[in-house]
C-alpha cells in the first residue's frame, strides 16, 4: 500500500474520532441521566480552592460525628477515611457524616470533582481496621436532592438508587453488624 493511503486512513480515523467520542459520552450509564435533566452541584465562585497547603485546615473545619482517619488530595480527587470506633453507632450517623463530607466537597470547594470516601471500623484493642462502606461520588452526577436524601436516611439499608448515585459498596461486616438482618 502506498503512503497516500495511510495518510488518508489516519485522517479519516481522526475525523471519525472527533465525531464519535462526544456521542459515546452521551451514552453514559449514570442512572441520573435516565430521569432527564438534573441540577448538579456546580462549583461556587466563593468556595475554597483546595490544595495540599490548605487541605488539613479546610477538612479540619468539618464538624463530623466520626473522626477523620486520613485525607489525601490529588488532581481534583479528595480521598477521606472516616473511622468508626464504637459498635453502638447508628447507621444514620454514618450516612449523615457521609452527606456532610460530600456537601463540603461539592458545595464549599471549587476544585473537588470526585470524593473517594471509606468508612473504616477500627478496633483499638486488637489493632485492626476493617472496611465498612466505600463511596465514589462525583460532582457532575449528584444533585442537592440526592445529598438531602442521603443525610435523612434513617437506620435502614440504603435504597439502591442512592447506592448507585454515590457508588456505595457495603461490606458484610456493615450489613451484619450495623444494618442487621
Amino acid at each position: 500500500m502506498n503512503r497516500t493511503w495511510w495518510i488518508g486512513a489516519a485522517m479519516l480515523l481522526t475525523a471519525a474520532s472527533a465525531v464519535l467520542l462526544p456521542k459515546l459520552e452521551s451514552l453514559h450509564s449514570s442512572e441520573l441521566r435516565a430521569h432527564g435533566t438534573v441540577e448538579t452541584l456546580s462549583p461556587g465562585s466563593s468556595g475554597v480552592v483546595l490544595s495540599n497547603r490548605n487541605l488539613v485546615d479546610a477538612v479540619g473545619s468539618l464538624t463530623l460525628s466520626l473522626p477523620i482517619g486520613s485525607v489525601d488530595w490529588e488532581d481534583g480527587v479528595l480521598s477521606l477515611d472516616l473511622k468508626v470506633t464504637d459498635s453502638s453507632l447508628q447507621p444514620k450517623e454514618v450516612y449523615a457524616a457521609m452527606a456532610k463530607t460530600f456537601d463540603f466537597a461539592f458545595r464549599n470547594t471549587e476544585n473537588v470533582d470526585q470524593v473517594m470516601l471509606r468508612v473504616i471500623a477500627e478496633d483499638k484493642w486488637l489493632g485492626t481496621a476493617r472496611l465498612l462502606l466505600a463511596a465514589d461520588a462525583r460532582r457532575r452526577e449528584l444533585s442537592p436532592e440526592l445529598l438531602g436524601e442521603l443525610e435523612m436516611t434513617d437506620n435502614v439499608p440504603l435504597p439502591e438508587p442512592l447506592k448507585a448515585a454515590f457508588r456505595i459498596s457495603e461490606s458484610n461486616l456493615w450489613k451484619n453488624q450495623f444494618i442487621g438482618p
